[in-house]
């Protein structure tokens, strides 16, 4: 299991698509390449981050069985989060983030606090972006975790391979 680290890593990079949606923004208004590099070479690094968090995990990690008893898609609710990501830019012109930066830095410190407290960070719309899957799914045994996976899963009686990512998240591998 990688542990708490983990979890920070997974919540860090889903904010990916905030700080995205920051370089567009300011590239819109015409600011100076220096305003809105640094955010978009921030998301692009929250990206390179999360692939190899997701390579090594998969590599490295303690393989073990899993037998799924009862799997739905996980992968609906990230539509529903992206649109609350980008909803205070769409509510205020004023966002710019350049002269503004104690907002910017309070909204993404509330989307991070409340995507990591809530553990709902199995959203993450970066790991989506890069082929991934989630679903819930219960093991034979009746436990219910998050399943991060490059398959689309058809059937409840699988048995799989995976890697723990953090109490509640696996990673199947191949």
């Amino acid at each position: 299991m990688f542990n708490r680290a983990a979890k920070l890593l997974l919540v860090a990079t889903s904010l990916a698509p905030v700080l995205g949606a920051v370089a567009v923004n300011q590239l819109a208004r015409d600011e100076p390449w220096t305003s809105w590099f640094p955010w978009l070479a921030s998301g692009l690094g929250c990206v390179l981050v999360c692939w190899l968090m997701l390579v090594l995990a998969g590599r490295r990690g303690e393989r073990q069985p899993m037998q799924v008893a009862e799997v739905e898609s996980a992968d609906k609710e990230m539509l529903g989060f992206l649109l609350t990501y980008l909803l205070p830019f769409i509510a205020s012109d004023r966002l710019g983030f350049s002269g503004e930066w104690m907002t910017g830095a309070y909204i993404l410190l509330i989307i991070f606090l409340a995507v990591g407290h809530g553990d709902t960070y199995h959203f993450n719309p970066v790991m989506g972006l890069l082929g991934f899957h989630f679903y819930s799914v219960k093991t034979t045994g009746g436990m219910p975790f998050l399943l991060i996976t490059r398959r689309v899963l058809r059937r409840p009686d699988e048995k799989l391979t995976v890697v723990q990512i953090t109490q509640s998240i696996y990673l199947e591998t191949t």
